[in-house]
């Protein structure tokens, strides 16, 4: 004669399982949200090189065409400079000005980017995971990161996040994708850590475990 199980054995046993998968569930999905982040991350890094690799065989060296004097913080004449030389390299799905000064980027992946010129040799791009995360002025190291267009060593360059980042080491980089850094360095600014993406291209575009990835920004105390 077959034994069955008892009810109080078969509750027990989906407790056990329900207790399992409350713990494992969450750090596969955060796994998996880390890997979602990184992949955008290289695939907008390595999209905006090759559009600006591609736009040099038209019109020569980089240095050459970057935005006029015009397009400086005005929306309208940047958009004309970048649907010209870049636009056509993206999969573009939206445009939208943002006051007087950012242009708005939604891509096919459901990615985007806000963008403008705050000179003639620096173009400042603020990358989303999903356009709805996307903002002027806003990288927040989990949903929307910094990447610059500038002058490195005499050359015009498309780079994570600031230029002061470059030469930093990871403790350095780590430390201010913390806390958080340049435009208030004393006091926590909730939307705004330059560091972060430089952090995670060194680190082989890979969110490590010591990577502030749970909160927006520490408090400096």
């Amino acid at each position: 004669m077959k034994k069955g199980f008892t009810l109080a054995e078969v509750l027990i046993t989906l407790g056990i399982i329900g207790i399992v998968a409350a713990m494992t569930i969450p750090a596969i999905i955060g796994k998996y949200k880390k890997i979602v982040t990184t992949t955008k991350l290289k695939k907008f890094y390595t999209t905006m090189q090759q559009a600006i690799q591609l736009t040099e065989k038209d019109y020569g060296d980089i240095k050459y065409w970057m935005p006029p004097q015009s397009a400086i913080k005005n929306s309208s004449e940047y958009e004309k400079w970048f649907d010209k030389y870049l636009a056509k390299n993206f999969k573009i799905i939206s445009k939208k000005h943002l006051g007087t000064t950012y242009y708005e980027i939604g891509l096919a992946d459901g990615s985007g980017f806000v963008t403008y010129a705050s000179g003639t040799t620096n173009i400042f791009f603020f990358f989303c995971t999903e356009l709805k995360y996307c903002g002027a002025e806003r990288y927040d190291g989990n949903t929307s990161f910094l990447f610059s267009l500038g002058n490195i060593n005499n050359k015009i360059k498309f780079f994570t996040s600031h230029l002061v980042n470059q030469n930093m080491t990871r403790e350095e980089l780590l430390e201010q994708c913390k806390y958080g850094n340049l435009d208030n360095p004393d006091v926590s600014i909730s939307d705004k850590r330059h560091a972060c993406t430089r952090l995670i291209e060194i680190d082989g575009w890979e969110i490590k475990d010591d990577y502030p990835w749970k909160q927006t920004i520490l408090e400096k105390k």
